[in-house]
């Protein structure tokens, strides 16, 4: 077990994604120990946890019990962690209030909110004990302005914002909560849900991704690495003045 003498480790969630193996790799390369979290991406979560020498790793689905448990198991190994970075959960298919499934809007709330709520909440106490930690909510910007056939995702990511500042309230400083929300980020995977967008929208996916980048400074999206920046930041001491916030890392889009 580890003592709160020894560098405290941050638990990052959704850790093979995009963003999260960004966050993964920019706390290895500053020297912090990450516990890392994966649900369904197991051969890249061990790779991942190889090339930054995790002290943890944890796989499992965090809206189901026996998910829940494994993290609770991997966190009784640790006295204290110096933060908690969530990059975990999904994006739904673009439809409207009349055309969402009953059983997608449960699941999009499910992983996006009430697992973010639950993983908190087990983490709070190792937070707390090493008597500074940073809790970190990766919302979108979504989550500040929810535009149409965006209903489902946009009413998870604005919740996050609710959460943290309830958090940083109750912990009287002790534990930090902010929330970042980040503007789209080029990778593959963003493309696929471009792909879903523009079928909605009956455009092209190139229309789509142009229309989209039209509307930021510079004409580009930012990056996984960018926005990775951000929320080591906010998991940091130096933003140790900042709490309960939420702040937007979109290139200037909003």
């Amino acid at each position: 077990m580890s003592t709160a003498t020894e560098s405290a480790p941050v638990l990052v969630l959704g850790a093979t994604g995009d963003l999260g193996s960004a966050v993964a790799r920019r706390l290895s390369a500053q020297g912090t120990p990450v516990i890392l979290h994966a649900y369904s991406r197991t051969t890249e979560l061990a790779y991942l946890a190889d090339e930054t020498g995790a002290v943890g790793r944890v796989e499992g689905d965090l809206t189901a019990e026996d998910g829940i448990e494994a993290l609770s198991r991997t966190l009784a190994d640790f006295e204290t962690l110096s933060g908690l970075i969530n990059c975990s959960g999904i994006n739904p298919t673009p439809d409207t209030v009349a055309e969402i499934d009953q059983s997608e809007w449960q699941l999009t709330l499910d992983v996006n909110l009430t697992s973010a709520w639950r993983t908190a909440s087990i983490a709070l106490p190792k937070l707390r004990a090493a008597g500074s930690g940073a809790l970190v909510l990766v919302s979108s910007v979504f989550g500040i302005r929810t535009p149409s056939r965006r209903a489902a995702y946009g009413v998870s990511k604005h919740a996050l914002t609710g959460l943290a500042q309830a958090i940083a309230q109750e912990e009287e400083g002790i534990v930090r909560a902010n929330v970042v929300a980040p503007g789209p980020m080029w990778s593959e995977s963003s493309r696929q849900v471009f792909v879903k967008h523009a079928r909605k929208e009956g455009v092209t996916v190139d229309e789509y991704i142009s229309y989209r980048a039209a509307r930021i400074p510079g004409h580009r999206f930012v990056t996984a690495d960018a926005v990775a920046k951000v929320c080591v930041f906010l998991a940091s001491d130096v933003a140790g003045a900042i709490n309960g916030q939420c702040i937007v890392a979109d290139g200037g889009e909003y």
